[in-house]
């Protein structure tokens, strides 16, 4: 037990604290300066399943990592954050009752989507079955591929399986938990295969090359670049607007806005923009 205690009181000395901070923020864009009892929280188990007593040796072993395991599980540790289903609910709504039938319009019938940053994936599952449920019968005529993306592949290994706890499940619409969800025998809950055949997840990190220009019809980044200073955040919105087709949407969280950027979006919606056609 004293053991166990000692791991758990170990302290980042500024030094150490600092190096973090940097590592973080340089490969990954995400700002941690604020979050040195974060780091230390989560952190700890890494200690002690390596038998260490300091955070310079973990340091060094992460240093020598040539395998980039090490830093793989120190980012699954550090950028796993809290969701759940219909979070922000209006973005849903405004995706089904206002951008399908637009595109209904124009008889465009193939969507390329985003969902960057999409934790253990109830964002891109949420967004499957709010087109869904707005295509109705017309859903064979539609051709729909959502790409969801993370930096942390024990999130996307959630994502994958597709299993919730009902507790996530809290604001989730009475018809779309009735037909996107089914219970299974342990209590849990399993998205629907037709859902999840709708989506693919990939490991991404939003600091490299995006690899595609005026592709993707629509784009969801939310509570994601809060995590980012605001010059990280700014380079981040000018490579989705070029990754962003003429026309296409772009969706931030309420918590975010990017209104203070220099960008050529078009606002349209709390949280939502447009890239106009030229």
């Amino acid at each position: 037990m004293k053991t166990e205690e000692a791991f758990r009181i170990v302290k980042l000395s500024d030094s150490e604290f600092d190096y973090f901070v940097k590592f973080v923020s340089q490969h990954y864009g995400i700002d941690l300066s604020q979050k040195r009892h974060l780091i230390e929280a989560r952190l700890a188990g890494e200690l002690k399943a390596h038998g260490l007593t300091s955070y310079t040796q973990f340091i060094d072993m992460i240093k020598a990592d040539r395998s980039l395991k090490i830093i793989e599980s120190v980012m699954n540790k550090l950028t796993t954050n809290y969701s759940f289903f219909s979070r922000e609910t209006e973005h849903f709504d405004y995706l089904a009752k206002t951008v399908i039938p637009e595109l209904e319009k124009t008889a465009k019938r193939t969507l390329k989507i985003w969902s960057a940053g999409c934790s253990t994936g109830q964002e891109p599952y949420n967004i499957a079955m709010a087109i869904d449920s707005a295509v109705g019968f017309k859903r064979n005529l539609w051709s729909v591929s959502i790409t969801a993306t993370d930096v942390s592949t024990e999130a996307l290994s959630v994502a994958a399986k597709g299993v919730y706890p009902e507790s996530s499940l809290d604001v989730m619409p009475a018809s779309w938990k009735a037909n996107y969800m089914s219970k299974l025998p342990d209590g849990n809950f399993q998205v629907a295969s037709n859902i999840r055949n709708m989506v693919s997840f990939k490991k991404f990190n939003l600091m490299d090359p995006f690899p595609y220009s005026n592709y993707y019809d629509i784009i969801f980044c939310r509570n994601v670049m809060i995590y980012f200073k605001p010059q990280t955040a700014q380079q981040i919105v000018k490579k989705f607007y070029q990754a962003n087709l003429e026309g296409g949407y772009f969706f931030i969280s309420h918590s975010e806005t990017i209104s203070r950027f220099e960008n050529d979006y078009s606002y349209l919606f709390p949280s939502v923009y447009r890239k106009q056609k030229k």
